[in-house]
């Protein structure tokens, strides 16, 4: 597959006003229509689709179609899509839980995003089952974070907000909220090992399906975010270091 999310795909706003808006009638029909998975390869090859998939976070941890870009539904998902995808003209195509297409294509729409071309027909599963190449993330757990973390010398990227942040956050993390990934990014060494942690996964496994469709796999995300490494040993402070905040 030679679809490629590039930084170009993703700013920090959307922009709302659209000439020429198609009807939503229009908008979910196209939006539920089932694209079996060799036609939805192909799809994405000559259109330039970017792959967006909804599901749960540890569900898409343990396997999704390449370079997609994981905004789970059952989150902040309107949100987060229009402030992490630039162009409400940008074409998407869906990997849903089943059932959850129609509610998807909806809530896409509401926020300005008219152009979803379809989804894939049988979801994640059919793909797998096609043979497909399949992606996973590296994802650890809290405790498992807690014995391979050496602090003041492993790298930790917190990813939740500055508020989030200045509040509580394990001793030694750096500050690098999602909102900001286009910034932060830049600055990431690919041959430097990092944890990334946000409040409860979710915001972690939308910034790590980012990066790896931009080349980055140097890093383990945590599962269960800040509320799981809280019931660790692990030494946390309130104190905010400026050299560590975006």
């Amino acid at each position: 597959m030679s679809f490629l999310i590039t930084p170009a795909y993703f700013g920090m706003n959307v922009a709302m006003n659209k000439k020429g808006i198609p009807s939503f009638s229009s908008v979910l029909n196209t939006g539920m229509k089932a694209i079996n998975v060799v036609d939805f390869e192909q799809l994405v090859d000559d259109s330039g689709a970017l792959i967006l998939d909804t599901r749960n976070a540890s569900d898409f941890s343990k396997g999704f179609v390449p370079q997609s870009i994981n905004i789970g539904i059952s989150g902040d998902f309107a949100p987060w899509v229009g402030a992490l995808i630039a162009d409400v003209n940008q074409p998407i195509v869906l990997v849903t839980d089943f059932g959850k297409e129609e509610e998807t294509v909806t809530r896409l729409s509401r926020v300005g995003f008219d152009v979803v071309l379809g989804h894939l027909k049988g979801g994640f599963e059919a793909w797998k089952s096609a043979g497909f190449d399949v992606d996973t993330v590296h994802r650890i757990t809290a405790s498992e974070f807690e014995k391979e973390v050496n602090i003041g010398e492993s790298k930790i990227v917190d990813i939740r907000r500055e508020s989030e942040y200045e509040a509580e956050h394990i001793e030694d993390a750096y500050s690098k909220p999602l909102a900001y990934i286009n910034e932060w990014v830049k600055d990431i060494n690919p041959k430097e090992h990092f944890f990334m942690h946000c409040a409860g996964g979710y915001r972690s496994m939308i910034a790590a399906s980012i990066l790896q469709a931009r080349g980055y796999r140097n890093f383990s995300e945590i599962e269960g975010g800040f509320n799981a490494i809280a019931t660790t040993s692990l030494p946390k402070t309130d104190f905010m270091c400026a050299s560590k905040v975006l």
